[in-house]
């Protein structure tokens, strides 16, 4: 059994993940805030009812803050194990897809991605706090970050942090195929 501040850890990783405030996960839990805040510090221990509510307003398993872990230093993600995420609108409705190329550790600050993206496709990203690498490798895309755009043919990239959002938008005839590295500080959110 994990101690409680690792209990603690892995429900702030887990909120970081998501984007979301504590006041966001207090919001969805019906807990408060400052209590949410001790249990992520290691402060106190919740209750199995507290994990439960905090794990449902995550979207995680309560078994995952509690589950005993390897410890191993190198995670491999077979091409079968690859995950698909989902952006969606702000009615919940998927809008875009991206296939997540690396594996979910609690340690990880780095998101490899791939995304395809038919001729005039456009999605924009939220703020977060990072860096953003970005490889076209098929077709042209259009990113915009803050108030300049650039048009990346295959083989462009691009970096920058996406302290304002960004957006991405296919131009030409063809589909893009993009390659993304998201790099994030834990405690910095993703």
């Amino acid at each position: 059994m994990p101690t409680k501040e690792e209990v603690g850890r892995r429900l702030r990783m887990s909120r970081f993940k998501r984007d979301m405030t504590l006041k966001e996960v207090a919001a969805r839990s019906g807990m408060s805030a400052t209590h949410i805040s001790e249990i992520e510090r290691g402060k106190t221990s919740p209750t199995i009812g507290a994990l439960q509510r905090i794990a449902t307003a995550l979207g995680e398993r309560p078994a995952h803050f509690v589950e005993e872990r390897d410890a191993s230093l190198a995670v491999l993600t077979r091409r079968d194990q690859r995950a698909t995420v989902y952006i969606c609108d702000t009615e919940g409705t998927a809008v875009h897809q991206m296939e997540r190329l690396n594996a979910d550790p609690p340690w990880a600050t780095l998101r490899l991605f791939r995304t395809m993206n038919e001729p005039g496709e456009k999605v924009t990203r939220p703020p977060r706090l990072g860096e953003v690498v970005i490889l076209n490798v098929k077709g042209a895309a259009k990113i915009t970050v803050g108030n300049e755009s650039y048009v990346l043919r295959a083989g462009d990239t691009i970096q920058f942090p996406p302290t304002g959002g960004y957006t991405v938008e296919v131009v030409g005839d063809e589909p893009s195929e993009l390659v993304g590295v998201g790099a994030f500080a834990p405690s910095l959110g993703w």
